[in-house]
């Protein structure tokens, strides 16, 4: 095997290596961001009272309030492509697991300043 192959070869397992690592923080992000939405957002009295609805899917939560019509934008919550949460076109930076809580009071917390509970 020439030199060339050799470290073609080292390259597409360290690739592959950082691929396997990028998608496992992706779905343990997006994991949380599906628990999060069954367990804080879809049972909150206090946004069905304000008339703010809420959708997950794809790695998405969609929160927006129906009547406002066009004038209000909703409010994205996205997975990224490395596993960090992105609201508001800002990112909160990866998640990690032992950082649940204080991620879901961050996320609740710019959820109320947009919406301006």
């Amino acid at each position: 095997m020439s030199e060339l192959d050799k470290v073609f070869a080292e390259l597409a397992q360290k690739r592959a290596r950082q691929d396997d690592e990028r998608r496992e923080r992706q779905k343990i992000a997006a994991d949380f961001l599906g628990e999060f939405y069954e367990q804080d957002i879809k049972p909150s009295q206090t946004l069905k009272s304000r008339g703010i609805e809420a959708h997950f899917a794809d790695n998405k939560l969609v929160l927006h309030r129906p009547q406002s019509g066009h004038y209000e934008e909703p409010l994205y919550i996205i997975i990224g492509e490395q596993g960090e949460i992105d609201i508001a076109g800002r990112s909160l930076g990866r998640y990690q697991p032992t950082e649940k809580l204080a991620k879901k009071r961050e996320l609740i917390g710019e959820i109320i300043t947009f919406f301006d509970l």
